[in-house]
């Protein structure tokens, strides 16, 4: 095989990630110039600075927002993580009757929009004094991801074997110390992936968030960008600045849980 045939693959991956990866490129080189750079595009930048970024964090309430965002997202995350384990697992090992049925709605669940789960989230929060709370709105996000990680814990622990919990009975283990011991190790990959899925779903929720909070304080980093256009006066540099430190969080999460994201979708059957 010529050196052209073994270099073409990458040549055409290049391609195709010419337009995916540019409105990135074009952010980070807006966040880095200056705001009347922005009215005068030009393919490389004239100047670079991190005076956008400053700016953000010094003159708005972005670090508030984020770490309301970061105690949200974490939170729906754990707990979209220990409840997709533990249904996963009884879906997969306890008999019950109608139990892919009940396994196929809770998937049909995952469609509907999230305008329409918003309604309801507010009458029920409103009355349970859960509404304008931010672990009101982390149960909220909870409902984004945990039908698509039960659904794939439950296919993880139908492809594990059965002997693993076999022999750990055989030496006098009980059910909750198979599944906390032997089981819950065996499935760090598929949980991982859980996690990242259900922290990324939550850290950009935009509806429910707007819809269940009020108090500016308690505001989510998606909403409270929504608001930086008119606090900042339409300065496209630091709003881009903004984007880059929004888009940072999920980021670093894919780069450096990538292999745990293959391992639990290759290993669930979904990535077939």
């Amino acid at each position: 095989m010529g050196k052209s045939a073994r270099f073409l693959p990458s040549v055409l991956i290049f391609i195709y990630l010419i337009p995916t990866l540019f409105p990135f490129y074009w952010m980070l080189k807006s966040a880095l110039g200056s705001a009347a750079d922005v009215y005068k595009p030009s393919l490389l930048p004239s100047s670079m600075s991190l005076a956008n970024f400053a700016s953000l964090l010094g003159s708005t309430n972005f670090l508030t927002s984020a770490g309301n965002s970061l105690r949200v997202a974490l939170g729906a995350g754990f707990i979209v993580m220990a409840c997709s384990a533990l249904g996963g697992y009884a879906l997969a090992r306890m008999k019950f009757k109608h139990k892919a049925v009940i396994a196929q709605i809770v998937l049909f669940s995952y469609m509907f929009p999230e305008i329409l789960l918003g309604i309801p989230f507010f009458a029920m929060f409103q009355k349970a004094g859960l509404l304008n709370s931010l672990s009101g709105l982390t149960l909220a996000h909870v409902t984004l991801s945990l039908p698509f990680g039960l659904w794939l814990m439950w296919q993880f622990f139908q492809s594990l074997p059965p002997s693993y919990e076999e022999a750990a009975q055989i030496d006098g283990a009980s059910k909750f110390q198979t599944f906390f011991r032997i089981m819950l190790p065996l499935s760090l990959p598929a949980l991982a992936a859980v996690f990242i899925f259900g922290f990324a779903a939550s850290w950009n929720d935009y509806v429910l968030g707007l819809m269940l909070i009020r108090d500016d304080k308690m505001f989510t980093l998606p909403i409270a960008m929504s608001l930086f256009v008119q606090q900042m006066d339409l300065n496209w540099a630091v709003i881009q600045a903004a984007n880059i430190l929004l888009a940072l969080p999920g980021l670093l999460l894919v780069l450096f849980g990538q292999k745990y994201l293959v391992r639990g979708f290759q290993t669930s059957g979904l990535a077939n």
